[in-house]
């Protein structure tokens, strides 16, 4: 055997590999599969944040301040309504767009809660304001008649029914 005195030639350094380098390189394949995983690697950073927001509205939201849009300010719980989702506020709503049309105009805040009324309407030059998690549920009218068996008695039920779902929510 005849001793060479330099190294054979690796398979990096043979001419025939400068010859299917720059083809493989910008061959549709290698292109398809670049831009797969640029794509991939975007989802993942995509989704890795909508993770982020899912973990952050488990924790309880900050509370913000209510801004103040108009000269006028009034809260709905100062006339009297109660945010349980249980006691009727159509009376205090009625009373606090009173206040507020006699003054001329304002802005109601409606504090977080879940506030039953009946429909109600507003007045000119108002702002009613709801805070964050403030919700209005309105009931229909035919149940806040009072119940007299010359009444169907399936319109009853069904504002029973209508009444227990806004309950459950």
């Amino acid at each position: 055997m005849v001793d060479s005195r330099y190294p054979q030639r690796s398979a990096a350094f043979r001419p025939e590999t400068k010859r299917w380098f720059a083809p493989f390189l910008f061959s549709r394949h290698t292109v398809f599969a670049l831009i797969w995983a640029f794509a991939f690697v975007v989802i993942i950073a995509w989704q890795r944040t909508a993770v982020d927001r899912v973990w952050a509205a488990g924790a309880p939201p900050v509370p913000l301040p209510i801004p103040r849009l108009r000269s006028l300010v009034f809260n709905l719980s100062d006339f009297g309504a109660v945010g349980d989702g249980y006691t009727m506020n159509t009376k205090a709503f009625e009373r606090a767009i009173l206040e507020i049309q006699r003054r001329g105009g304002g802005q109601l805040n409606v504090e977080a809660g879940r506030w039953l009324t009946a429909p109600f309407n507003l007045t000119s030059h108002m702002t009613l304001f709801l805070a964050q998690n403030a919700v209005i549920l309105g009931i229909d009218v035919r149940c806040l008649v009072p119940f007299r068996f010359d009444i169907l008695l399936l319109i009853k039920l069904d504002c029973i029914l209508t009444f227990l779902l806004l309950i459950k929510q």
